[in-house]
């Protein structure tokens, strides 16, 4: 009896776990999702002609950039996620500015892959 009750115990707790995870991960998802139509909205208002829009996002990849390399040099180091969430960009985006920077050779990586990876200033 008690070997059917532990192992009743150990499907419900692992059920609980999984859908604990699942819920997180759906939040997660939800905020990405908010953020690129965010993004698509913000670029759908620069629309009027198309090197119109061009010069106008090169403009805000640069502003942001700076913005980037000014918080590095204040804090130290950053994620693709806090970058995210100081402009309220998709995590993709940022790791594409985040990108640039480090081939420009103005920031270094640090780590090799993944959410753990930091980026610090030159």
């Amino acid at each position: 009896m008690s070997t059917f009750f532990y192992i009743l115990l150990g499907i419900i707790l692992g059920a609980g776990a999984v859908w604990f995870l699942m819920r997180k991960k759906a939040k997660e998802l939800e905020i990405e999702l908010k953020r690129i139509e965010k993004e698509k909205a913000e670029q759908a208002g620069f629309v009027s002609g198309i090197d119109e829009f061009n010069r106008r996002m090169q403009e805000v990849k640069e502003e942001r950039k700076h913005k980037i390399i000014a918080t590095l040099e204040q804090k130290g180091k950053t994620k693709t996620n806090e970058v995210a969430d100081m402009f309220d960009i998709s995590r993709a985006t940022a790791f594409r500015y985040l990108e640039e920077l480090e081939k420009e050779g103005k920031i270094l990586q640090v780590g090799a892959y993944g959410r753990n990876v930091e980026y610090k200033a030159k």
